[in-house]
Order: structure tokens, then sequence, then C-alpha cells
């Protein structure tokens, strides 16, 4: 009998340890979870990323467009500043 009853305490002892690495796998520092969640923040900050690197090509051509066309600059004045052009007249109608 004492030889069974050693062997189910060794896999008594065995289960536990493997419980408690399980444990340390899923949820520990670099665990599971933790490789998951940074895998969903990089996935998060990679489209930011992508989302900035447009911007700022568009917002580069803008500026080339800018510092080349007068058109385009005196557009963007009238846009963004509700500027008007020297040969222009505005008329305000209230109601």
């Amino acid at each position: 009998m004492g030889h069974k009853k050693g062997k189910k305490v060794f896999l008594t002892a065995l289960l536990a340890v493997i419980v408690v690495i399980s444990g340390f796998a899923v949820l520990g520092d670099a665990g599971f979870l933790d490789v998951l969640r940074l895998k969903k923040e990089r996935n998060e900050i990679s489209a930011r990323t992508a989302r900035l690197q447009q911007d700022n090509r568009r917002l580069s051509r803008e500026i080339e467009l800018i510092k080349i066309d007068k058109r385009y600059n005196a557009k963007v004045a009238r846009r963004e500043l509700g500027m008007i052009g020297s040969n222009e007249i505005l008329y305000k109608i209230e109601k």
C-alpha cells in the first residue's frame, strides 16, 4: 500500500507543479495573455503609424503646392483664413 500512496503523492505534486507553471505561462509577465495584449497594441500602433505617414505625405504635397502654385495658395488663403483677393468684392447678405 505504501507504493500506491507514494505514487499518488507524486502525481498530485506533479499536477500542482503543472498547474503553477501553466498559470505563469498564461498569466505571468510575458505570458500568453500579455503576449496577446502586446500584439493588439502593436497592431494599433502600426495602424496609427500608417495613418500618420499618409497624413505626412498629404501635408508635404500641400506644402509644395503652396510654395509653387499661386492659385492654390490663394485658394488656401480664402478657405483657411477667409481672405479675399485684391480685385474681389465681398458682399454680406443679412437675413
